[in-house]
């Protein structure tokens, strides 16, 4: 006999699950008893949406569920933006809340609340997970823990979520007796049609580009694309989400496309004749919210786990394949070498390399950190910033931008990534206060490598209170705030839609900071704060030197933003129109 809690954790153990985040409560005390006398390793967080949100990061950088324990009620409402992230960003994580015992249960009453902190989790969380179910029947235990693994790790991945009563947790079971749960996951799918589409486009393009998504990485190919760049040359794209695939130094790299791409990047994918998408949504920051003008010029074969995805996508496609990134990297790069006497004649190589020093050629002619950057006086250019950080970063290094504003979107545009570095947060959802505790969730999954966090101090104010967090862990975290008292972003879309009347997102509209650098040492961190480019070449060598934790605060430029970018303008009766992807701003008849 063993105790359903202690069955739980066992279970995850001998599925590979060796991290938990959490925060105890009441409402799971068994859950955190039996969490505690595991061989499980677990972080305590101060707030429940901390923990979801690392748990984000760990599955993101694993590619294994992130494993969330909270308690009832609160506790588990406050760990639904990090799921919605994970929902959004195909992220696998297991959410096990606590709930109150089964004769306190809602149930088919008709009131608002029966038990003590009591809230009905599961029809809040189905529409943001694949499976979310209450455990109302502890002999079940085994099937729903084994479809719920099941459910988190299989086709597109996502967040499972489990609901288990205080009751359900504390029964003794027979473990001989479980009924399991019986796959019912589906066969590889036939994509010859897709494959040979793929390859005959590749014999007749003279301009072909692989865009490459986070699906590369959720499904573990990384070395079948490599090995499909490698044997023919072929110049490759990368979402942000995926953007730490290809290093900079790669003969082989475009770019990064999209409304807060670089230009450069933009204007290859538009010279492109044929455009092989493999693992992305193609959603509309990677579109301009215009599918019909993305890849104009080009012939399009598209390739996503999800149907809906590639059925939602309003262009001409000229075929595509719902599945695995994975399944359909390997099945080409095996057709491609079969045909490699035809795909690669001395043609096709002088072709090749055409088109790969027209790439290089484009990118190099529009450099995203310039010397206007570089000489901005009175403040840190947070571009120059970004271009410096650069030079004194290792390979094996983990970069960590704040999900939402400028912290987020101007690193993503101006960085230079190394082969071996990785770069990930949660843009999809694009939630503030992600920073800090996606940054502990990454260096731990990444073995406590060290890691740097870039963030914006309004963000940075949405989970602060995980300083402490960090400071207890004494992971290598080395935190830069750009200071500009108030939300950038906002402000710069208030500006420009609204004749610059602020409301919200400063101190003269209602927002103010408190002094993050005191704030920082109260938690133990020792401090840094920069005020101009100048101070930064003399700070940054030694802030770089090492791995101990810090807190520098940047007091960025009030007023730079995302640029070039593609803008909007509002049209008729409010409606928003997309520019196009290579006319980005500032424009270049300016």
């Amino acid at each position: 006999m063993v105790k359903l809690s202690d069955y739980v954790f066992q279970f995850l153990e001998s599925k590979g699950v060796s991290h938990a985040f959490m925060l105890p409560g009441g409402g799971a005390m068994h859950l955190d008893d039996s969490i505690g006398k595991s061989n499980m390793e677990y972080t305590c967080f101060l707030h429940e949406q901390a923990a979801a949100i690392a748990a984000e990061a760990y599955g993101q950088h694993t590619n294994r569920p992130g494993l969330v324990l909270v308690t009832s009620g609160p506790g588990a409402t406050n760990a639904i933006t990090g799921v919605a992230a994970g929902w959004i960003d195909s992220t696998p994580m297991l959410v096990i809340s606590g709930q109150s015992k089964r004769s306190d249960l809602v149930g088919d009453k008709g009131v608002r609340q029966t038990g003590s902190q009591e809230v009905q989790i599961v029809p809040m969380v189905k529409p943001i997970t694949k499976y979310a179910v209450q455990i109302l029947k502890p002999e079940e235990i085994r099937y729903y823990l084994e479809r719920a693994y099941e459910e988190a790790t299989t086709g597109r991945p996502g967040p499972v979520w489990l609901d288990i009563p205080l009751d359900v947790q504390a029964v003794m079971i027979e473990e001989s007796g479980l009924r399991g749960y019986v796959s019912t996951a589906k066969g590889e799918p036939d994509i010859t049609e897709a494959i040979d589409a793929a390859v005959k486009l590749l014999e007749m393009s003279q301009k072909p580009l692989v865009l490459a998504g986070n699906g590369v990485k959720l499904a573990g190919a990384e070395e079948l694309l490599d090995g499909l760049l490698d044997t023919l040359h072929l110049p490759v794209q990368t979402t942000w989400k995926a953007i730490d695939l290809i290093g900079e130094e790669s003969a082989f790299y475009a770019g990064h496309p999209g409304i807060m791409g670089d230009r450069g990047a933009n204007l290859v994918l538009q010279s492109a004749d044929f455009i092989l998408s493999v693992g992305s949504r193609l959603d509309t920051s990677i579109t301009a919210f215009n599918d019909r003008n993305f890849g104009r010029n080009a012939k399009k074969v598209i390739v996503d786990i999800d149907p809906n995805e590639i059925a939602r996508m309003d262009m001409e496609k000229e075929a595509s394949a719902a599945c695995d990134a994975g399944l359909f990297l390997k099945e080409l790069l095996e057709a491609v070498r079969q045909r490699k006497d035809v795909l690669w004649s001395e043609k096709t190589q002088k072709a090749r390399e055409s088109w790969l020093s027209f790439c290089r050629e484009t990118r190099n002619r529009y450099p995203v950190v310039t010397k206007e950057h570089k000489n901005v006086k009175g403040y840190v250019s947070a571009y120059y910033f970004i271009g410096e950080l650069c030079k004194f970063l290792k390979e094996e290094d983990i970069i960590v931008p704040e999900s939402s504003g400028g912290a987020g979107e101007i690193t993503y545009q101006a960085f230079r990534l190394k082969k071996g570095q990785k770069m990930k947060n949660a843009a999809g959802l694009g939630s503030m206060g992600f920073g800090l505790p996606y940054a502990i969730g990454s260096c731990i999954a990444n073995g406590k490598r060290r890691t740097v966090l870039i963030n914006g101090d309004g963000a940075f104010q949405l989970n602060i209170q995980e300083l402490e967090t960090l400071h207890r862990l004494k992971l290598p975290v080395k935190i830069f705030i750009w200071s500009n008292q108030g939300y950038a972003s906002i402000r710069s879309m208030q500006r420009n839609n609204f004749g610059g009347h602020y409301v919200g997102s400063d101190a003269g509209s209602g927002l103010t900071m408190p002094d993050i650098s005191k704030v920082a040492e109260a938690y133990g961190f020792k401090t840094y704060r920069i005020r101009d480019n100048a101070e930064l070449d003399r700070a940054l060598p030694e802030i770089m030197k090492d791995d101990s934790p810090m807190l520098c605060e940047l007091m960025v430029l009030p007023e730079e933003t995302v640029s070039p970018r593609v803008k909007a303008a509002v049209g008729e009766n409010g409606k928003m129109v997309s520019g196009a992807l290579e006319d980005m701003w500032p424009y270049e008849t300016e």
